[in-house]
């Protein structure tokens, strides 16, 4: 119940972040590893949220649900615990979306393997 708890909070944190378009400080909360291998890029990542915020607008959640995998199987060599988080949201359009998400715990904190968020043409066309 704890590690859920500053899980949400982390994710919620992201959002904030997000959209109040503080994108340093969305960056800052990639997972450490993707982020000093060079695997994610800080302009690369500030771009592509740039371009997702100027096409859907706010994120406002309405339902995150987590799965939390402490310990038992990984599903890659990673041993850090992680969970997969589903949040529904809506934009600004009103319309409503789904992200999955991996996240890792390291020392005490939550991050994100989210590398940047990528437009869904076909269905934004067709709302459209």
């Amino acid at each position: 119940a704890l590690a859920k708890g500053a899980l949400r909070r982390r994710v919620m944190s992201w959002y904030s972040r997000f959209n109040d378009e503080r994108w340093s400080d969305c960056y800052a909360l990639i997972d450490p590893s993707l982020a000093s291998s060079g695997k994610v890029n800080a302009e690369a990542y500030t771009h592509s949220l740039r371009n997702f915020r100027s096409r859907y607008g706010t994120i406002r959640p309405w339902h995150v649900r987590i799965s939390l995998h402490l310990t038992g199987s990984r599903p890659t060599s990673d041993s850090r615990p992680f969970a997969y988080v589903y949040t529904v949201w809506q934009d600004d359009r009103h319309e409503f979306h789904m992200f999955r998400e991996r996240w890792v715990q390291e020392g005490k904190n939550w991050y994100t393997r989210v590398a940047g968020l990528v437009l869904n043409e076909a269905t934004f066309n067709q709302a459209g």
